[in-house]
Order: structure tokens, then sequence, then C-alpha cells
């Protein structure tokens, strides 16, 4: 295995020939899992151009698949020997896999070659997270605080948002059900340590902050002015010039200097059956030009350091300069704990 450097808060495939199931107009169908909204956001999504472009260029129907649980439903049918339709899977997570791997009977992915990889040479060393080498790198992004510009003053810190400013004025949303939720968790538990972060989110709860369901929730919530500010991603900004919404709203703040890094990639399902086609995917949603568009439409930063970023990317994108990042190792030692402890001191569940 190919030693990486992992970015943390301390620091042979036999191919196949494409055979597979027919589509609708009689060519082969690949189909690929994934989350909801990088096929169907409510703004704009990369999935159906990935797909019109990856079509033209092979002899096949790409299919999408989002199941409504994401990668766990995956890890359902594996452990019940069920049939798994994907190749792959495009959006594994560090915090995914790792509570995947606690539940998996077997093996759920296969490990990844990457010599059969053309652009993985330029995938930045940073990006890799999965040190059983199965996961390739595909995009990034940052939790960050997303706030009313017209209405608050930027938070700099954690205790900002604990001040009677912000009582009432913030949104998150729960980290056992939502990415940005765990991100920030996860964040609080870098910056406080695990009971320090649990105390943390008390405070904020008792400081009047929403804590809801799911992004969308929390989202819903800011757009219709109910929160003035909200636990998202620090290139709010991109989506918000893009689509002409008040960038006097959508400030980013990022909490001393620092932004929790959302990393995701992409893998193969052991149980796939066309091995040639899916490097061939892989390598194509690693090509500079798609990763562009990948990050202007999904509104994440590429992993590709060739890739050319589109102008409001680059103009309108906040990065911060101390990146937060638990790795797998990290991870698979005491997430399941954190969460579970999580769960019972702040909102009393069992």
């Amino acid at each position: 295995m190919r030693r990486r450097t992992f970015l943390t808060t301390s620091a042979g495939i036999a191919t196949v020939g494409l055979a597979g199931c027919l589509g609708s107009d009689g060519n082969d169908a690949f189909t690929v899992g994934t989350y909801e909204s990088f096929i169907d956001a409510p703004s704009d999504s990369p999935g159906e151009w990935i797909k019109d472009e990856f079509e033209s260029r092979h002899d096949v129907e790409l299919r999408w698949e989002t199941p409504s649980r994401e990668l766990n439903h995956y890890v359902e049918r594996h452990n019940q020997g069920a049939e798994i339709d994907a190749e792959l899977f495009l959006g594994v997570r560090p915090q995914n896999l790792v509570r995947a791997d606690e539940n998996i009977d077997g093996d759920l992915f296969a490990s990844t070659d990457e010599s059969e990889l053309s652009n993985a040479g330029d995938i930045g060393e940073e990006f890799y997270f999965d040190p059983h080498d199965r996961v390739i790198p595909t995009f990034q992004s940052h939790c960050g605080i997303v706030y009313d510009g017209r209405s608050l003053s930027a938070p700099e810190t954690f205790e900002d948002l604990l001040s009677e400013e912000y009582e009432g004025n913030l949104a998150l949303s729960n980290p056992n059900g939502s990415t940005t939720g765990l991100l920030f968790f996860l964040w609080t538990v870098n910056e406080f340590g695990e009971e320090g972060a649990i105390d943390y989110w008390n405070d904020l709860a008792d400081n009047d902050a929403r804590i809801l369901n799911s992004w969308g929730d929390v989202y819903n919530r800011f757009t219709e002015g109910e929160s003035e500010a909200v636990v998202s991603y620090t290139n709010d900004r991109v989506f918000a010039k893009r689509f002409g919404n008040d960038l006097e709203k959508h400030q980013v703040a990022l909490l001393n200097g620092q932004g929790y890094t959302n990393m995701a990639g992409m893998a193969r399902f052991a149980a796939g059956t066309n091995d040639e086609l899916a490097y061939e995917f892989m390598d194509f949603i690693l090509e500079p030009e798609v990763q562009a568009v990948i990050a202007e439409r999904n509104v994440t930063g590429p992993v590709n350091t060739e890739t050319e970023l589109p102008e409001v990317y680059e103009e309108y994108a906040v990065d911060p300069e101390e990146p937060v990042f638990f790795g797998y190792d990290e991870l698979e030692d005491n997430l399941s704990t954190w969460l579970r402890n999580w769960e019972r001191e702040v909102t009393g569940g069992n």
C-alpha cells in the first residue's frame, strides 16, 4: 500500500468486458450510487451534465441511483446477501466509511489500482483519507458559518455564537443525521475535546440555537429569514453569486480562522461486475475539465491540482488558512462513542 500523508488535527484488478444490464435504448446500463443532491439539488447539480457527457463518450447508459439512506442502503443490502446493482458509490466521506466498516460483514468496497487511472497522479496527497486504498478523492469543501451581514457582525470565535447578538439567531443540524451537523460537531470536538464539545452544544441550545434534522431545514430557515446565521459551507457565496442572491446577506465566517474539511471520494463495490467501465468513470470524474464543472455546480473544491477553477469559484469561495480534519484512524476509534454521547447528553436520547 502506498503511504499517504493524511490531513489530521494532530497531525491488481482484472478487467472484464463491458457487460451489464441493457438500458432503455438497448445500450449497456452502468449504475452509480450517490446522494440525491448531487443529481437533483434545488438550485443546480453536476449529475445531469456528468450523465450526458459520459454517455457521449461511451456506448452506455449511465444510471444514477440515490437511495434515501445513501451508503447505509448498500451496507444493509450487502449484509442481507442482496444484489447491489451499482458498480461504485460517489460521495463516500470519511465518517460514513468508518461507520460502514463498523457494520459490514466482509468487504463492501474493492481496493483501487491507481495505475488504471491516468489522472490519479494529479490528486493532491492531502485529499486522501482511506488508509486501505479503496476510496479515490473526488471533491472537498469546508464547514463554516454563513450569516446575514446586514444584521449581524461576523463571529470570529466559537464563543461569539454564544453571545447575546446570536441568541435565537443560529440554526444548525443534528450530527447524527446531517453532514454539516457532523462536520460542525467534529470541529467542536477538535476545539474543546469530547466532553467540552457536548457542553458547548448544550450552551448553544441554552442560547436558543435551533438544532434541526437536516441541512435543508437549516438553510430554509436562513433563506426565509427565520434564522440569521447557519452552520453551512464556506463556498456559500459561490452559490449566492451564481443565482443573483444578496451577497450582503450571504457572508461567510471562519471561527478561529478555521473550517472543518468535508472530504468526499468514490469507491468501487466489491460485488461489481464491470471493473473496466468503473475505472473509466472514475478517471473521467478526475479530469480537470470535469472537476471544474463539479466545482461550480456542486459548489465544492477540486482534488485534481491541474484544475482551472471557474471564475465565480476563484473569486467567491472561502478556504480556511487552518483546515481542521480528523483522519480515518481517529474516527475509527472514537466516532460512534462521540455520537452516542452527544445524543444522550444533548437531546436526551438513549
